[in-house]
């Protein structure tokens, strides 16, 4: 009785990884980078929506992810190395003073935001930048990766009623937290 329980136990577990890994859907590849090491980015595309690559060198690339949905909000991928940050491994590893750069680019044109930090989901440091009013219609997600300026921004839809909620930036956080940068070989 006992090898028989511990069988069907066995079997239970391995049906159940089996239908773990059938569960994940595979990544959607954005193509290569090469400026400060090459590598080949790709993603998990947030449910209904679709990718878009706009442009794509080795310097970076420009992505919308559309959703099919017209009232959910617009999504917009840059990636570009940055030779300031060239020696950045992360955007954890920058000073206030790097940080402060970065920030002043969103209030240089006397543009009021709200600055918050955050991580992915492996640690990495986002800057949250949002509009200083009470709907908010427009968020900007960056950071710093091997001296890739990472940008996510997030334009809620055309005529929408209410700004964009916490849900839809956790739904960005995912995204950033499931963007790969594999390194080729040369």
């Amino acid at each position: 009785m006992k090898k028989l329980f511990a069988l069907l136990l066995t079997l239970a577990l391995a049906l159940g990884c089996c239908a773990a890994l059938a569960e994940t859907p595979a990544k959607t590849e954005l193509g290569s980078i090469n400026m400060n090491g090459a590598f080949k980015l790709q993603c998990s595309l947030p449910d209904n929506y679709t990718l878009n690559i706009v442009s794509k060198d080795d310097e970076g690339l420009l992505a919308v992810i559309e959703p099919q949905d017209a009232s959910k909000p617009m999504l917009f991928l840059t990636i570009e190395f940055d030779e300031i940050y060239y020696d950045v491994k992360r955007m954890n590893d920058m000073t206030d003073e790097q940080l402060q750069q970065i920030l002043d680019t969103f209030t240089s044109e006397g543009d009021e935001v709200t600055v918050s930090y955050r991580e992915t989901s492996h640690g990495t440091k986002l800057m949250i930048v949002t509009e200083a009013v009470e709907s908010v219609d427009y968020v900007a997600i960056v950071s710093v990766y091997e001296g890739y300026m990472i940008e996510f921004d997030m334009m809620a839809a055309e005529g929408a009623e209410e700004g964009l909620t916490e849900a839809q930036i956790q739904m960005c956080i995912k995204f950033l937290s499931d963007l790969d940068f594999i390194p080729e070989e040369a």
